[in-house]
């Protein structure tokens, strides 16, 4: 029986929750997570485990199967995961909270470099830990608002 969930199990729980929230992105958003947050993900994947598959017949190896790559076991995970998640809306809460924080982690370090294309100059406007601005040549064009003739 596992009591500390490995990050290794941990990751297909993330994968789940992150793809119950954030549809569609949450193999991406999962394999990102382990990488950056490796922490919260240990911690989201623990909260699932005590809640939701501890003692349950067969979730042992059904966390090692989808750990190691079996979709089958990973899709079968998602569907418990599903249902349990829309029948308990307190864990629903409490898990939420943690996808999106991890979400929140993972956009704003996808955000490291932004750059902007503003009339072909190409110039990096946003640095991670601080401000960059540049530009080139700078126009500023006043006209009247008269409507004399």
């Amino acid at each position: 029986m596992i009591e500390q969930i490995p990050l290794m199990l941990a990751t297909p729980i993330a994968k789940a929750i992150l793809n119950k929230f954030y549809e569609g992105v949450g193999n991406k958003l999962g394999e990102k997570a382990i990488d950056l947050l490796p922490e919260k993900v240990k911690q989201l994947g623990q909260l699932i485990w005590e809640k939701c598959l501890r003692g349950k017949p067969g979730a042992d190896r059904l966390l090692q199967e989808a750990a190691k790559g079996s979709a089958e076991d990973q899709q079968k995970l998602t569907e418990y995961l599903n249902e349990v998640l829309e029948s308990n809306y307190v864990l629903k809460q409490a898990v939420q909270k943690l996808a999106d924080e991890i979400h929140l982690e993972i956009i704003n370090s996808s955000n490291d470099m932004n750059q902007h294309n503003y009339g072909g100059t190409n110039f990096q406007t946003k640095v991670d830990g601080g401000v960059v601005n540049q530009a080139n040549t700078i126009t500023q064009n006043y006209y009247s608002a008269s409507t004399s003739h």
